[in-house]
């Protein structure tokens, strides 16, 4: 917890070990949302007739002449879905924030991009029920909620490795040799005066 606790600039700073183990865990981040993009446009589908038609039943996905029939989706299948995404992508987002909160841009621009984050994924969690229950309309909040979701995960994940592993610049040692100089000075002098009293006594 520490990592989290630094400031901007303790990307580049951390350890091999601990640079590997974000590397590799926003590497299974962007693997899990590749697939969920797959599985919203192949199940799902990108447009507002199959959407709607997914969760509030109908003809959807077309098969050559003719068309695949879906039914409304139950109160217990939706409660499932939202629980287990609910869950899964809230860590997720923790763990990118997090990181993503290390790199060394305006605090305007991380506020930004972790608000898009979190407010379009509650967007894509509560748009099935309002397809569902309210209106077909909300299909529109869910195609937003994935454009947000897609816009903000790319900031999320690529720019932390790229500070992981950038090289951080060298610090000029001189000022802290100039801030020690006094106290060596003074410390020579206080050890000449009491040598000089030693001898003296």
């Amino acid at each position: 917890m520490k990592n989290f606790t630094r400031q901007e600039s303790w990307l580049s700073k951390s350890s091999l070990e601990i640079r590997l183990i974000y590397t590799l865990f926003i590497a299974f981040a962007l693997a899990g949302h590749l697939s969920f993009i797959l599985i919203s446009l192949s199940r799902i589908g990108p447009t507002y007739e199959k959407i709607v038609a997914h969760y509030r039943g109908g003809e959807n996905t077309e098969m050559g002449e003719e068309k695949e029939m879906s039914f409304p989706k139950e109160f217990p299948e939706l409660l499932e879905v939202t629980h287990f995404h609910a869950y899964i992508e809230g860590i997720v987002l923790l763990v990118l924030a997090h990181l993503f909160a290390g790199v060394p841009l305006p605090r305007g621009i991380k506020l930004g991009v972790i608000g898009l984050s979190f407010g379009s994924t509650f967007l894509d969690l509560v748009s099935p029920w309002l397809i569902r229950y309210l209106s077909p309309q909300a299909a529109y909040v869910q195609m937003t909620a994935w454009i947000g979701m897609g816009v903000s995960y790319l900031p999320l994940t690529l720019l932390p490795v790229y500070f992981l592993w950038k090289t951080p610049p060298k610090r000029v040692k001189r000022r802290g040799m100039a801030l020690r100089f006094p106290q060596v000075i003074k410390r020579m002098i206080l050890d000449s005066a009491v040598d000089s009293a030693g001898l003296i006594c």
